[in-house]
């Protein structure tokens, strides 16, 4: 299959994109290999790529050698990767809602994903995608600041502790809105993310959800979140007591390893 021919078709989508499911396609052929060659294959993996589009990552995905299932949520692009890559041995386009879908089969997985569904998509992917060992995502740079966001910053989330606790997170590179068509308001990251499999457990799952609950009033103090949260004063103080987490602190002050031994302290 001729590459530049190929990614011309993909730059003709242009006036097909749906804004509704923020569809921006990649028509930088350069950028999209680079983006696949992050996920080092080998021919045992498994891949899942997330919103295959008009298949400027799939192309790459194609020459192998892993298997790697395809799923976009817009059936006429899964129709066209169909006749695209008909009797390609390493690609399978298909359906799929990438926040209703089974990431448990797969080694490695890769998507470029719309603005406003990116947090859903990886909280789904840190608590479903258990065998993976990386992650490569192409986000709105914006969006990666969050994911990226350290303790005490206002961008801080359960999300960004979780991700930053179970996996090692890197920014690989920067693309710019003009390598996509439509062109996006803003310039996108890629980041990889490469799981750490000990921390990568119910318990950190169970962190997460506990950060949750208690990031719900980020500006109030750790005390008066976990009095909420318990329903009890007294316990909460010995509690955060027992972890060695000072009361006056916010939520967003607190590392992984605090909202851990809260975690545990709430156990005993």
């Amino acid at each position: 299959m001729d590459k530049t021919k190929y990614f011309e078709g993909v730059a003709s989508y242009k006036l097909l994109a749906k804004k509704e499911v923020g569809q921006n396609f990649l028509a930088d052929p350069d950028v999209a290999a680079r983006i696949v060659g992050l996920l080092n294959l080998v021919s045992e993996d498994h891949v899942l790529e997330i919103g295959s589009g008009a298949g400027s990552l799939s192309f790459f995905l194609a020459e192998g050698p892993a298997q790697s299932d395809l799923i976009d949520i817009d059936e006429a692009l899964v129709t066209k990767l169909q006749h695209d890559f008909e009797g390609n041995r390493y690609v399978h386009p298909e359906m799929g809602n990438a926040m209703r879908f089974d990431y448990a089969p797969y080694t490695k997985i890769i998507g470029n994903l719309p603005y406003y569904i990116t947090s859903g998509i990886m909280e789904k992917i840190l608590l479903g995608a258990k065998n993976a060992s990386r992650v490569v995502l192409m986000v709105q740079k914006e969006a990666a600041d969050r994911l990226l966001a350290k303790p005490g910053s206002k961008e801080y989330s359960p999300l960004s502790l979780y991700l930053n606790y179970v996996a090692t997170v890197k920014r690989a590179f920067n693309v710019a809105r003009t390598s996509f068509v439509p062109a996006p308001h803003i310039e996108s990251s890629v980041l990889t993310v490469d799981f750490i499999r000990e921390k990568h457990d119910d318990e950190s799952a169970a962190m997460y959800q506990l950060a949750e609950k208690l990031f719900l009033y980020r500006r109030k103090t750790i005390l008066n979140n976990l009095k909420t949260y318990l329903n009890d004063g007294p316990k909460a103080e010995a509690v955060l007591h027992q972890a060695g987490i000072d009361p006056g602190l916010r939520p967003e002050d607190l590392s992984a390893s605090n909202y851990l031994a809260l975690l545990r302290a709430l156990k005993c």
